[in-house]
């Protein structure tokens, strides 16, 4: 995981969005567990409030379970939660927003599909 300490996104933010991304692709499952907060503090120089920032949104969102004296553990609904909330994110916000920048850019809806389709078969 690698945290920019000089965005304007706050790290507890970057931290819950590194475990989401995890979730997402595979790399963490239900029942995996996370690093714990010492672990996290250790390696990347952050305060420990930081990380209970970020743990608690997850633990709001069940993402993330708290197993008294083991830990943090990814939770069975973990993946198929945020694949519903991401879709969302998806459809509503980052296609409109690209659409609005290609305007302002100049390209019309087609041209946007068909630099999708190209970029697509290209495998990235």
């Amino acid at each position: 995981m690698n945290l920019e300490l000089n965005t304007h996104t706050p790290i507890y933010l970057q931290i819950a969005n590194m475990i989401r991304e995890s979730v997402l692709s595979g790399d963490l499952k239900p029942g995996d567990p996370i690093p714990s907060v010492r672990q996290m503090c250790s390696e990347y120089g952050i305060n420990p409030q930081t990380i209970l920032n970020a743990t608690q949104i997850l633990i709001r969102e069940n993402i993330l379970e708290k197993r008294r004296g083991l830990g943090m553990f990814i939770t069975e609904e973990a993946r198929t939660a945020l694949l519903k909330t991401e879709s969302i994110t998806f459809t509503e916000v980052d296609i409109p927003g690209m659409l609005i920048r290609g305007k302002r850019l100049g390209m019309t809806a087609n041209d946007i599909c068909a630099l999708i389709k190209t970029i697509s078969k290209k495998g990235q």
